[in-house]
C-alpha cells in the first residue's frame, strides 16, 4: 500500500491544538474565575462566623430571660450565673414600673439600648465557652429589663451582643439579640 506524503505533511501542518497565545488566554480567565471563588469563600467563612456567634447571643439571651421568668412574678431576689470562665454573675430581677422597667434603659420600639451605660446588676459581661484546646472564647454585653405588668406578671427584655464582633475592615459591628418574654404566674 501507498501513502501519499503529500496528504501526511497537510496533516501535520493543519495547526490542530493549541497556541501559546490561546493558553495565555485561557490560563488568565480560569485564573479570574478561581480568583471570584476564592473570594465566595472567604466570604462564607466570615459569614458562618458571624452567625455562630449570633446564635450564642441568642442562647446567652435565652438563659438569662428563662432566669428571671424561673422566678415569681413579685420576686425581688436577685440569682447568679456563672459563665465558661468561672465568673458569677449576679441577676437582679426587681422589676421597676410600667413604660421604663428596671434595668437597662429602653428604646422606642422596647429593645434594649446597648448605647447607654450599663445598669449595675442589669448588665454583665459574659464568657462564652468555647471548644476544649482552642483559645477562641467570645466575650458578650448582655443588659437585661423587668418590668412590671401586674402584680403577679413582668415583661422581660433582654440583649446580648458580642464584644468585638465582625470587622470588615475599619468598620466593626455586632447587631445586637433582643428577646421579650412574660414571667410571672
Amino acid at each position: 500500500m501507498k501513502i501519499n506524503k503529500r496528504a501526511v505533511s497537510k496533516m501535520d501542518k493543519s495547526g490542530s491544538g493549541f497556541t501559546l497565545i490561546e493558553m495565555m488566554i485561557s490560563m488568565t480567565v480560569m485564573a479570574v474565575g478561581l480568583l471570584g471563588l476564592n473570594v465566595m469563600f472567604v466570604t462564607a467563612m466570615v459569614t458562618n462566623n458571624k452567625n455562630s456567634h449570633d446564635s450564642s447571643a441568642t442562647m446567652i439571651s435565652q438563659l438569662v430571660l428563662e432566669q428571671i421568668s424561673a422566678q415569681p412574678g413579685n420576686s425581688t431576689a436577685n440569682i447568679t450565673i456563672t459563665d465558661c470562665a468561672g465568673n458569677v454573675r449576679t441577676i437582679a430581677t426587681a422589676p421597676g414600673a410600667a413604660l421604663t422597667g428596671a434595668g437597662a434603659p429602653l428604646l422606642a420600639d422596647g429593645t434594649i439600648n446597648q448605647l447607654a451605660a450599663k445598669v449595675a446588676n442589669y448588665s454583665m459581661t459574659y464568657v462564652a465557652c468555647a471548644p476544649a484546646g482552642s483559645n477562641l472564647q467570645s466575650d458578650y454585653d448582655v443588659r437585661w429589663n423587668v418590668m412590671t405588668v401586674s402584680p403577679d406578671t413582668r415583661l422581660i427584655t433582654v440583649s446580648a451582643r458580642q464584644l468585638n464582633g465582625t470587622r470588615l475592615g475599619a468598620l466593626h459591628f455586632a447587631l445586637p439579640v433582643n428577646l421579650r418574654s412574660i414571667g410571672g404566674r
